[in-house]
């Protein structure tokens, strides 16, 4: 059964760990999951870990403080893993806001019954996913007139990869 439009959200975190967090640990846990657990490959491989810019929480509705005490909370739980670009751990608020980026990655009991285990080949598969900025389409100036033809093609070739992504799961 394929369950398109949706993102998979480990069982660990209903089952155990949601009665324990805040509101706003809440939302962030949901966000890194979007952004990790919710990209999928051409070989149906999710992310292990993810770029994400303390803006990207914000837009779930959250204060800049609110961001950082709910990332604090899923760490002191061991729910994610925060890094820098060279997995240098960033478990301190100070250290990553000194960091040029931010990578998160869930902290995951048994892998093999989470959704980074791959049915088709039997194992874990490495990380080879881009980020999720350079996932998206670019962006235009107020002031500049994109022909209607192009903006169609664009919107056709996003379409058709979305439902690729789709058809993989």
């Amino acid at each position: 059964m394929k369950l398109n439009n949706t993102t998979p959200v480990p069982n660990v975190f209903f089952d155990a760990q949601i009665g324990n967090l805040s509101g706003s640990a809440i939302r962030v846990y949901l966000k890194i999951v979007r952004n990790l657990l919710g990209w999928r490959d051409e070989n149906g491989n999710v992310k292990k870990k993810d770029w994400i810019a303390h803006s990207q929480f914000e837009k779930a509705g959250l204060s800049n403080r609110s961001v950082t005490n709910g990332i604090q909370e899923l760490l002191n739980e061991n729910l994610i893993q925060v890094t820098d670009y060279l997995n240098n751990d960033l478990a301190d608020p100070f250290q990553r806001k000194k960091a040029k980026r931010v990578y998160y990655a869930l902290l995951l009991e048994n892998q093999k019954k989470t959704t980074f285990y791959n049915e088709k080949t039997k194992e874990i598969p490495p990380q080879e996913l881009r980020s999720t900025k350079e996932i998206s389409l670019p962006k235009y100036t107020a002031n500049e007139r994109v022909p209607d033809s192009f903006r169609i093609e664009q919107i056709k070739r996003q379409q058709e990869r979305m439902q690729i992504q789709r058809d993989n799961w």
